[in-house]
């Protein structure tokens, strides 16, 4: 019903209009509305930049207002042009013509104007569509319970409501068919739909490989310590308090380079993304038994050493068993999909015995890995200091080799 009222609405005001001003300026109008149209994206390329420079702080606002403003710029010049003929027209037979030529002209110019203002209305209603069929698409899916849309802001609920119209009536074709987003803007649309209607699915997201090494990123930080941003699925913030959140726009939003890493990685991982969120594996990445988080096994790790070196006494693993036990407290691995590592809490021990000093300091190390067949080599490195190590995995055990030293860690779940 919405969208029959909208389309009355711009049907009537455009004819009145033109009834109003007259067949020559509608006319004009009607060529304008045309070349806008035409025109609207390659100039709004040129203009969203700049609106970022003059007080609009959310690009995504700057993508939307930049091609609606270049379609009023193109309008203006075709304006101005047709009330420059109208009132050469009009001059003409109010001095020149006679009373009766000008009384028919006028009767011409008004009633030829609503039949072309009709054609204005019907594709000023279809520009609308199109908006309105876009950005539906994600304000209807971004709605955690479609019956109660009570929690949503006025103008989603508004959207929601003409693009229900406008799937309903069946001029979603037509709106869809004036122009076509890119692929990836209906492929984010799906995708966020998917996680507002399914809170339980964001620590997959999280946890997916692909993402791991993004959270390393120092402008990542602000974003990851956000409890408004990684709360939001869980907590049932809506998309108008996420995108309200000031760390969202000044932030992520602003940060082109960033934007693009997390638009590239989504993209290249679509597919498995949707699967993983669906069942929890990966099948690009699941074959990768190294990939995840790693915490060190004191015990294993000392089984293993007592074996090798059976002459070692009980009061020497005693003290070894001490020293790990507090070196190795904190220590973990995780490797990530684009063959990063990162070492946390990795002990360098005071081996020079010098008193006062503690007899070891925890540190973080980054690195990458590789492997040949089922050998793994982890180099990671801290203020040049390199280490390589080795080891193999099961997936569910990684064994490295630091020197003499055979560190076990078990897979996180």
């Amino acid at each position: 019903m919405t969208i029959w009222i909208l389309m009355v609405l711009l049907m009537a005001s455009a004819s009145l209009a033109a009834w109003r001003q007259g067949a020559i300026r509608a006319a004009f109008a009607f060529v304008s509305i045309l070349f806008a149209a035409l025109l609207a994206v390659p100039l709004g390329k040129l203009i969203c930049p700049l609106l970022l420079h003059v007080g609009v702080a959310n690009p995504l606002a700057a993508w939307a207002l930049a091609p609606v403003i270049a379609f009023i710029v193109v309008c203006i010049p075709f304006r101005v042009g047709g009330h420059y003929v109208n009132v050469r027209a009009e001059h003409f037979y109010k001095y020149k013509a006679g009373e009766l030529r000008l009384a028919l002209f006028d009767r011409l110019n008004s009633r030829l104007g609503i039949c072309i203002g009709l054609l204005n209305g019907a594709i000023y209603f279809t520009l609308i569509s199109f908006y309105i069929f876009n950005f539906s698409y994600w304000t209807t899916q971004v709605v955690r319970d479609p019956s109660n849309p009570g929690d949503q802001a006025l103008p989603i609920r508004i959207v929601n409501s003409l693009g229900t119209g406008l799937q309903s009536s069946g001029f979603a074709r037509t709106a869809s068919a004036v122009a076509t987003l890119p692929p990836h803007f209906y492929k984010l649309g799906d995708l966020t739909g998917l996680l507002m209607q399914n809170p339980q699915l964001a620590p997959r997201v999280a946890d997916y490989p692909a993402f791991v090494s993004l959270w390393h990123r120092g402008d990542m930080q602000s974003l990851i310590s956000d409890p408004t941003l990684t709360n939001a699925l869980a907590a049932g913030a809506s998309l108008n308090e996420i995108f309200n959140d000031s760390t969202v726009v000044q932030v992520l939003l602003p940060n082109k380079d960033l934007c693009q890493v997390l638009l590239k990685t989504v993209l290249d991982n679509y597919n498995d993304l949707n699967d993983y969120l669906n069942t929890g594996k990966s099948a690009k990445y699941g074959n990768e038994p190294i990939l995840g988080d790693w915490t060190f096994n004191m015990g294993v790790t000392l089984a293993w050493m007592r074996q090798e070196q059976p002459k070692m006494s009980a009061t020497e693993m005693r003290g070894l068993r001490a020293l790990w036990s507090a070196a190795y407290a904190q220590t973990t691995v995780e490797a990530t999909a684009d063959n990063q590592v990162y070492v946390k809490g990795f002990p360098k021990f005071n081996l020079g015995g010098q008193g006062g000093q503690a007899p070891f300091q925890a540190e973080d190390w980054n690195g990458d890995w590789s492997h040949e067949g089922s050998n793994y080599t982890v180099h990671i490195s801290l203020s040049g200091q390199d280490k390589f190590l080795t080891g193999t995995t099961d997936g569910i055990r990684l064994r490295l080799k630091d020197g003499h030293n055979l560190l076990i860690f078990d897979h996180v779940e």
